[in-house]
């Protein structure tokens, strides 16, 4: 092989492996967002954000209601919500219209809180859900998940409440 098809070569594997990087990066790694100082609305349309909440451990999940994984993964989570994270909030956050926030929390109604977001997801740089955070009583982020959290299983669910503390 002459050195120019080397280089050709080098050059295109080079820029292969960059395009991996970027799209595993836009689709598994979580965004860096300002959680607690975002601007979200509840079913009414009154803007808030989570600084009010500061104090007490959360658990925010970036969801929409057509989607599978975060359904299922909501569903994990209410059963062990009262129990095994007593004393965790449970923060569900949608980029859908106030109507299908309001359909979704009544058609399963969990005790969670509900808020939307007056943008597409893909403007916070969130292109795949779930995304979960975990914010402890400090109002800091401690973990953070781009894809469903096995809730069954007990191994993490101690993880997550040592996180939270």
């Amino acid at each position: 092989m002459n050195s120019g098809k080397r280089v050709v070569l080098f050059l295109i594997t080079v820029a292969v492996g960059l395009a991996g990087l970027f799209l595993y990066k836009k689709y598994n790694v979580a965004p860096d967002l300002p959680i607690m100082k975002m601007d979200l609305y509840d079913e009414t349309g009154q803007k808030t954000n989570l600084q009010s909440k500061k104090g007490k451990p959360m658990i925010v999940s970036y969801y929409a209601s057509w989607c599978g994984d975060c359904r299922k993964e909501m569903k994990e989570l209410n059963t062990i919500k009262d129990t095994a994270l007593a004393g965790v909030e449970i923060i569900c956050i949608t980029d859908e219209s106030s109507e299908e926030l309001i359909s979704f929390k009544n058609k399963h109604a969990y005790s969670y809180t509900y808020y939307r977001i007056n943008k597409r997801f893909s403007e916070i740089e969130i292109y795949s859900i779930p995304v979960t955070y975990f914010i402890n009583s400090k109002g800091e982020m401690v973990y953070n998940k781009v894809g469903a959290i096995r809730w069954k299983d007990l191994s993490f669910v101690q993880y997550a409440k040592k996180q939270l503390q």
